[in-house]
Formats: C-alpha cells, sequence, structure tokens
C-alpha cells in the first residue's frame, strides 16, 4: 500500500524500499497564478493528484510519496510574484533527494511532475545519475500524458491559470479561488503579429514574456468550474495510479541496477 514519508515512522520507509517499492516525487512551484489562484495552486494540483492515485493503488503496491518540492525555477514570474531557486540549485538539490533515496534503497524513483517547465526530463541529468546511482528513473508528466482528454473537457489544453487550472482549483479548495477576478488571457502566447512564422511550429518553443499574458494569465479562467476540476483530477490520477502500480509490480531490469563499463578489448 503507498505510504507518504512525512507521515510514516522509519521502518514503514525502509520496509517499503526493501519490498522493491517506488519512490514518488512530486514537483511543484511557488509562483503567480493570475489575480484568481493563490501562488501555490502548482503545489495543491500536484498534491492531490497523488493523493487521488494512492487511493486507487493495489494494497500489495509498495509506494512511497515524498513531499512535495515546492521551490523550483520560476523566474519568469517575478515581475508578479514567485520564490524559487537557480536552474543548477533546483538540478543539484534533485541530485541530493535522489542520492537519498537511492541510499534507502529505492531503486525506482518516479518523478510526478505538476509544473510546467522544469529543468529537468530529457536532460542528461539522469543519464548521469543513472551511470553513477544505478536505479529506473522516471519523468511523468499527468499533464501531457492526458493532454487530449483535458482538451476535450476543458476546451482548451493545460494552460497557466487558465480554465483547467481553476476548475481544478475550484474542486481542490474553492475558498482560495476568486471567480470575480478570472479573466480570459491569450489563446496563443505568441500573439497574432510574431515576425517569425518558422518558430511557430511543434518542436519549437519561442519563450514568450511574462507581458504577454493579461494579468498573468494564459486561457480562459472564466470557464472553469468545480466539475471539470474533479473530472481532470481523476483522470490525471488515474494515469498516474497505473504507472505507479506497473512500476510497484515488477523488478527493475538488472540493466538498470549495476554501474557497467565496456572492457577493453
Amino acid at each position: 500500500m503507498a505510504i507518504y514519508f512525512r507521515e510514516a515512522n522509519w521502518v514503514k520507509v525502509r520496509q517499503c524500499a526493501a519490498a522493491d517499492g517506488v519512490a514518488a516525487l512530486p514537483l511543484a512551484s511557488l509562483e503567480q497564478h493570475g489575480p484568481h489562484l493563490p501562488c501555490g495552486t502548482d503545489t495543491y494540483q500536484i498534491n492531490e493528484i497523488m493523493r487521488r492515485a494512492a487511493h486507487r493503488l493495489p494494497t500489495a503496491a509498495a509506494v512511497c510519496v515524498c513531499p512535495t518540492v515546492e521551490y523550483s525555477v520560476v523566474q519568469w514570474a517575478s515581475p508578479m510574484a514567485s520564490a524559487g531557486v537557480a536552474p543548477l540549485t533546483f538540478e543539484k538539490n534533485l541530485v541530493d533527494i535522489c542520492h537519498a533515496l537511492t541510499d534507502l534503497g529505492f531503486q525506482k524513483i518516479f518523478l510526478a511532475h505538476g509544473h510546467g517547465g522544469l529543468p529537468c526530463g530529457q536532460s542528461a541529468l539522469w543519464q548521469a545519475l543513472q551511470e553513477k546511482r544505478p536505479a529506473l528513473y522516471v519523468d511523468f508528466k499527468p499533464y501531457d500524458a492526458c493532454d487530449e482528454q483535458i482538451r476535450a473537457v476543458c476546451g482548451e489544453p493545460i494552460t497557466h491559470a487558465g480554465a483547467a487550472e481553476t476548475s481544478m482549483m475550484l474542486a481542490i479548495r474553492p475558498d482560495l479561488v476568486d471567480m470575480s477576478k478570472a479573466v480570459k488571457g491569450p489563446a496563443d502566447l505568441l500573439g497574432d503579429h510574431f515576425p517569425y512564422p518558422a518558430l511557430v511550429r511543434k518542436g519549437v518553443y519561442a519563450i514568450p514574456p511574462v507581458t504577454v499574458t493579461r494579468e498573468g494569465v494564459y486561457g480562459d479562467a472564466t470557464r472553469a468550474s468545480a466539475e471539470i476540476g474533479a473530472r481532470l483530477l481523476d483522470l490525471m490520477a488515474e494515469v498516474v495510479a497505473t504507472a505507479l502500480a506497473e512500476l510497484a509490480r515488477s523488478p527493475v531490469p538488472d540493466q538498470w541496477k549495476t554501474i557497467s563499463q565496456t572492457p577493453l578489448p
């Protein structure tokens, strides 16, 4: 069954690792989310997704949900309000946490992303970790995994403080949402007069300034509802739970557990 590192005693944590368990590490942020949402929106959302996912896990699934990493790379939001760390500091923090988890015996590290733009994922960071600290490191982005369903439910993808995020917060903490201040932000961060059409395509991302959004909102927050939010949270919790259950069910293949070096000919 799933345990929470913060709530469990040391024996339960070590037993989870010894049972070939999964260490699930949620990643979030502390940054502006428009005038209608709290700065901790990403944290509330990924915590709720992980909570719902944990309830869906089979009793036999050994999963340890770690405390959420809330301070991340959020400099883009600093003209309004954010508190974060530099990219290299953030990566060092993740490396140190992963070292601590592998020292405990976890060989399956599941990073659940609740904030976009984190400087990891496909980077060389996990390759370097895997080489010196053998384990199965998994980047999991629930928003990306459910992109088509989110669009179908919301009429737009996950945007910053838009319909999806506002809906989820209405389902999680409606007392922290002020719909009287919800606005309809731009549907396209590059605007109608972006002069570089070759950069407007899949696989290319031109970093927009925060000033292109209306009050820090990207997407239509006015279309949000708690019912939509609950559906989105359940969608993402289901894909997270499925992945965690599968990881917990099977041992890590041998090639992920050893430091290898090609012998000299």
